[in-house]
């Protein structure tokens, strides 16, 4: 077996970001993130409260974001 970290996004080559998930927690996250932004929509259309709509989906990205950061690939910058 394969001692090394399991990772569950892999990187992309020539961008900064990361490619479909590899496992079943990335595809599970990738779910939950499409659901969770899915129930939020109809927050997001308010137009009475802009800010907590700017909050709940910038706030939905950095996690995710910092999520693939944790679990995915490193960064290949000099391929």
């Amino acid at each position: 077996m394969d001692n090394g970290p399991r990772y569950w996004f892999a990187a992309k080559h020539y961008r900064w970001g990361w490619r479909m998930p590899l496992t079943w927690e990335g595809w599970l996250l990738d779910a939950i993130w499409l659901v969770t932004f899915i129930g939020i929509s109809p927050y997001v259309q308010e137009r009475q409260h802009a800010f907590k709509s700017f909050g709940l989906v910038f706030g939905l990205l950095g996690l995710f974001l910092a999520i693939g950061h944790w679990k995915g690939e490193p960064q290949r910058w000099d391929d």
